[in-house]
């Protein structure tokens, strides 16, 4: 009866073919179809179409199972909510933020140790001073002596009478990890086997191995080199760990896969469900059983796209980084603090990461749907999307010897930087918008006082090339840091005048355009006069006056207001009014910004001008 009603209630929308919506696109775009006008091509190839029906689904075979390669949960979606700390030196306040943050509601606790000291009991004992080590779910990153770590905590359990088969989390092992950063060569993996063995035995709920992937997103890589690399770190982790005697499924039970989560929403949701499917594929090929092919996922916000100035957009990032994090079906999710680039996080932007999280479990019920994105014609189309360009990328990597012997080749970074070359071209256009940075700038931030002091960095010559984390914001930083460590803040005149429309919104262009640089900008009411205009640029001292206005009032307006400022301001003409290009320069106005034009360079070379 109920499969009858719902018949019924269909019977009023007639199907529509695709032949015919293609026919309506055609209409509207005035005989242009949706292919010529509306796909679009994502930095990993991928073409994009504008909608998508069943029949795009119909060839995907493992639309069944996806969402069955998930270990079980407390929830049908269930995740942990892990928060990132920083002890560096300063191990009693760590200790404190520790304590907060599972007070807090985080369940999990993920402690970089890369500018701490190295890890001893005595160490551990005043990291975790008051935390339940049988209850508390602790990760550690960013330190190479895993054996020992793990001894350590073995030693602080015994004597606070926990039993170290209690024990879970990860050591974050990952030589190859470390190989890609510092670029110094491995000189051998097969300890790390013995502590697989060690750990396995004595404490199953500890994952040794952490393959991060994350660093290669991070360095400014596509999405499909990010999960080919990671698929082929694992892969080589796998190979090393069952040649090695371990068992297929004990060598898969030690590694849990860290991933970065960026901004591009529902590719990072296929991502992450691409992770899935290719795993299955290789632990099946080590006898995995397939109800057992279950890879553990731990999602961090990216740090590619973060930035210093404007850094509360940050956490609108980190939010919808979360969202795709928990849609994907990671294991565990962490958001990183929104000033986490000022390299000195708070108790507030602590609290704030955790309450994303909660937020979206407490409130959004991201916890009560399992797999939320299967059926949607769209995430299933970019997870096989995903999903076969990186595995055709995993197979060239295995031919090349694996991971291990392409990145010694270079084969790895130059892949990664070429990807990496493309967005920084993007960004410095402007076309590649980063919110608060190159795109609607708050106009009068500044941030000296907040930055901290850069140390000394050690140099080391290393054999490779490594590669090194890229926030995109940092180019325009530079730039606005620039400015404002100069302690001269050139002022920039709006001289609107002419046509409303035309000079609002050539005004609202240049206004952004250099705030981007940290400028002063002086936006007044349209002139009602040029004299008027030329008055006021006189009496505010400014450095830079931008002709606000329409192309045709270009041929008398600029050539009188550059006579008039040219001993005190830079006159800039907003637009680019093809036919007085030539007619303009030759008069000395040689200053022009456009939609076309490339922002990072032109700001660099008024602070060069200016400052």
């Amino acid at each position: 009866m109920k499969e009858e009603r719902f018949k019924q209630l269909f019977t009023d929308f007639p199907e529509i073919t695709t032949t015919a919506w293609e026919e309506k696109i055609k209409a509207d775009l005035k005989g242009t179809g949706s292919r010529k006008k509306l796909n679009w091509k994502t930095d990993e190839g991928i073409t994009v179409k504008p909608y998508y029906r069943k029949e795009d689904l119909d060839s995907l075979n493992y639309l069944e199972n996806v969402g069955k390669l998930k270990g079980a949960g407390s929830a049908p979606n269930g995740w942990t909510i892990c928060q990132d700390l920083f002890p560096g030196y300063d191990l009693e306040e760590a200790n404190n933020r520790i304590k907060t943050a599972l007070k807090g509601g985080a369940q999990a606790i993920r402690i970089q140790l890369r500018n701490a000291p190295s890890p001893n009991i005595e160490m551990l004992g005043t990291l975790l001073e008051g935390v339940s080590l049988d209850e508390t779910e602790l990760l550690f990153q960013g330190y190479m002596g895993a054996d020992a770590l793990y001894g350590h905590l073995c030693e602080l359990a015994g004597t606070r009478g926990v039993d170290p088969g209690d024990l879970k989390g990860s050591l974050g092992a990952d030589p190859l990890g470390k190989m890609t950063t510092s670029g110094i060569p491995i000189a051998s993996l097969e300890n790390i086997g013995k502590l697989v063995s060690r750990v396995s035995k004595n404490s199953p709920d500890i994952r040794v191995i952490d393959v991060n992937g994350g660093l290669i997103q991070n360095s400014g890589s596509t999405l499909v080199e990010e999960l080919a690399s990671t698929m082929a770190m694992a892969n080589e982790y796998m190979a090393l760990l069952t040649t090695l005697g371990i068992d297929p499924q004990v060598a898969q039970d030690s590694l849990q896969l860290s991933l970065a989560v960026g901004s591009n929403y529902f590719m990072e949701v296929a991502k992450l469900r691409a992770a899935r499917i290719l795993w299955g594929k290789i632990s099946e090929a080590y006898g995995i059983d397939p109800s057992m092919g279950k890879i553990r996922i731990h999602s961090t916000s990216s740090e590619w796209n973060m930035t210093l100035f404007d850094p509360y957009v940050n956490m609108l990032r980190g939010t919808t980084e979360a969202m795709s994090s928990i849609l994907g079906g990671a294991n565990l999710v962490s958001v990183l603090p929104f000033d986490y680039p000022y390299e000195k996080s708070t108790a507030f932007s602590d609290r704030i990461a955790r309450n994303v999280q909660i937020i979206l479990r407490e409130e959004a019920y991201y916890d009560r749907v399992a797999d939320p994105a299967s059926g949607s014609y769209y995430i299933e189309s970019l997870t096989d999307s995903i999903g076969e360009k990186s595995w055709e990328m995993f197979r060239e990597l295995e031919s090349k010897g694996g991971y291990r012997k392409a990145f010694e080749t270079g084969w790895i970074q130059e892949k990664v930087l070429a990807s990496r070359k493309k967005k920084i071209e993007r960004t410095a256009s402007g076309k590649g918008r980063i919110l608060g940075t190159n795109a609607f700038p708050n106009f009068n931030e500044l941030i000296l006082e907040n930055l901290k002091k850069p140390g000394k960095e050690e140099s080391h010559d290393a054999p490779l090339t490594p590669l090194e984390p890229f926030r995109f914001a940092s180019l325009f930083e530079e730039v606005r840091i620039e400015t404002e460590k100069s302690g001269k803040r050139p002022r920039v005149l709006l001289f609107k005048y002419g046509n409303p429309a035309w000079m609002t919104a050539r005004a609202a262009f240049s206004g952004n355009f250099f705030a981007c640089a940290g400028y002063e900008i002086l936006d007044q009411p349209a002139f009602d006069t040029v004299d008027s205009g030329i008055q006021a640029a006189k009496d505010k001292k400014a450095d830079i006056v931008v002709l606000c206005s329409s192309d045709d009032a270009y041929s008398e307006l600029a050539p009188v207001v550059h006579t008039a400022l040219k001993e005190q301001s830079i006159i800039v003409v907003a637009g680019y009014p093809v036919d007085l290009v030539n007619a303009l320069r030759k008069k000395g106005i040689d200053q022009f910004i456009h939609i076309k034009s490339n922002l990072l360079e032109t700001l660099k070379e008024f602070n060069r001008m200016l400052l």
